[in-house]
């Protein structure tokens, strides 16, 4: 199976819907966050991702949500996440939420 097809199979659980939603979203062509994930075994690495030093603070957290989605063992603060992020972003998040709750 092929990339898109692998993600339109695995995006029909509300987990990686919402995380994908976010990856791909800002992180599309990032060989930092995608070298971690492994679409044929449905594993996601966010302990090695966010161990990397390298992401602006608005990267981390975004990538922490995308965490906490896909996992209950990242928990977030969303006040905290909320007024951390721009407009952009803040709506990006709550995207992904409503897309975790949606059929």
């Amino acid at each position: 199976m092929n990339r898109d097809d692998e993600m339109a199979r695995l995006s029909r659980a509300p987990d990686w819907r919402a995380t994908l939603l976010i990856l791909e979203s800002k992180f599309a062509k990032d060989s930092r966050v995608w070298r971690h994930v492994d679409l044929e075994r449905e594993e996601i690495s966010f302990r090695r991702i966010l161990d990397d030093g390298t992401f602006s603070s608005g990267e981390r957290t975004l990538l922490s949500v995308a965490a906490s989605l896909f996992s209950r063992d990242q928990s977030i603060n969303l006040w905290d996440v909320l007024n951390r992020l721009d407009e952009t972003n803040s709506s990006l998040v709550l995207n992904a939420i409503q897309s975790f709750i949606d059929e």
